[in-house]
């Protein structure tokens, strides 16, 4: 309809005979269009994993104007409008960390700021002495990290099609495919969904994610909840479907290993683990949220003497105690987290005790020392 338009428009500029009488602009209204629909939560447009290791192993031979603009796509998750429109006064240091800080035009934030790593923070460092090498108030008024100093577009960015253009030249080139085998089409904006998506995948909460974005509200991120709530559901169907163990069949009673999975069992399991669930070291607790655990402190080289650590363990010593601990103190927050989340003030109790425990033993032994309860024995050279 648009192309009708444009094309009555032209005939009436001209005064072609076959003009019409009226204004094109009045002959097609806008309910004459079609209404581009809204693509399903489901299908939101992420760059698989498949896709990502192909393109940053053929990166370098990307147009050198666009890889510096998809290494800021990926690791910031800015809209292709924002990235391009970074200053020479984007990069910041805050408390020894690097961040980026732009005005978000599109839901109107200013000073807008993104954390980055130190090789993204150098990359954009470079950009900006470049652009302040050849930049003057007549060819880059702006300060633009992405101007172009000459031709028609002399003080502005780059075009934003141009980025997606170089992305799909270099997919054909090099046949970057998708899982199936067919040619991968890149769009700017994937580069957004991608960097929610890696964030949700990696335990970033949705508040965090609002915030990074810098989303107008919550609907707007809670779509790649959705999102990842269908991924976890399909590999969660597919672990279950391979079969239901108790734990009497992992000691020697295999008579119970061969229950049918239903429809109504697989349901089951999902909805205890959306309501009622706690992730934990060793596994899922899918006791209710509000029930009483009296096993609630863990482990026991830690815990099995009221609560005092056994004599007998040694930490300190040996190589990789430190990581264990750095491992278990991030185990015991996320615990707490959750415990407090679901109203289950008895295991955030007990862990908040475990995780002073821990971290006092992760500090005495990242200052050089080593915990050992039996001193004795070592002062006899004997150990029973």
């Amino acid at each position: 309809m648009t192309i009708i338009q444009r094309f009555l428009s032209d005939l009436q500029l001209y005064g072609n005979g076959f003009a019409p009488i009226k204004d094109a602009r009045i002959l097609i209204l806008p309910e004459d269009r079609s209404a581009i629909l809204k693509k399903p939560y489901d299908k939101t447009d992420y760059i698989p994993d498949f896709v990502l290791e192909q393109l940053f192993r053929n990166i370098r031979l990307l147009h050198k104007d666009a890889i510096p603009v998809v290494w800021i796509m990926f690791k910031t998750g800015l809209r292709i409008s924002d990235a391009l429109l970074l200053r020479q006064n984007c990069l910041i240091l805050l408390n020894g960390e690097y961040w980026i800080e732009t005005d978000i035009k599109k839901t109107y934030v200013e000073g807008h700021r993104i954390p980055i790593d130190e090789k993204l923070a150098s990359m954009i460092a470079e950009l900006i002495d470049q652009s302040k090498q050849v930049s003057n108030q007549d060819n880059n008024p702006d300060g633009f990290i992405f101007a172009r100093f000459k031709g028609h577009r002399k003080g502005k960015p780059i075009a934003q099609y141009l980025i997606r253009e170089y992305l799909n030249t270099l997919a054909y080139e090099v046949h970057v495919t998708d899982e199936s085998g067919k040619l991968y089409h890149f769009t700017n904006h994937a580069f957004r969904h991608t960097y929610a998506v890696r964030m949700l995948n990696n335990g970033v909460d949705l508040m965090t994610i609002q915030d990074l974005l810098a989303h107008a509200s919550p609907e707007m991120t809670l779509r790649y909840a959705r999102l990842l709530d269908n991924t976890k559901r399909e590999a969660f169907e597919n672990a279950v479907r391979k079969g239901v163990f108790s734990f009497d069949d992992i000691n020697g009673f295999p008579e119970e290993a061969d229950k049918p999975i239903t429809e109504e069992m697989i349901n089951m399991l999902w909805t205890n683990h959306k309501l009622n669930a706690l992730d934990t070291p060793y596994g899922t607790c899918l006791q209710r949220n509000k029930g009483k655990c009296s096993f609630a402190k863990f482990p026991p080289c830690l815990t099995c003497s009221a609560g005092i650590p056994c004599k007998d363990l040694c930490v300190g010593a040996f190589e990789g105690d430190l990581e264990k601990y750095e491992i278990l103190i991030s185990s015991a927050q996320s615990l707490i987290g959750q415990a407090e989340k679901y109203g289950r003030e008895d295991m955030a109790k007990e862990n908040r005790e475990l995780l002073r425990l821990y971290q006092n033993i992760y500090q005495t032994v990242s200052d050089g020392n080593i915990i050992y309860g039996r001193t004795d024995r070592l002062e006899n050279g004997k150990i029973e």
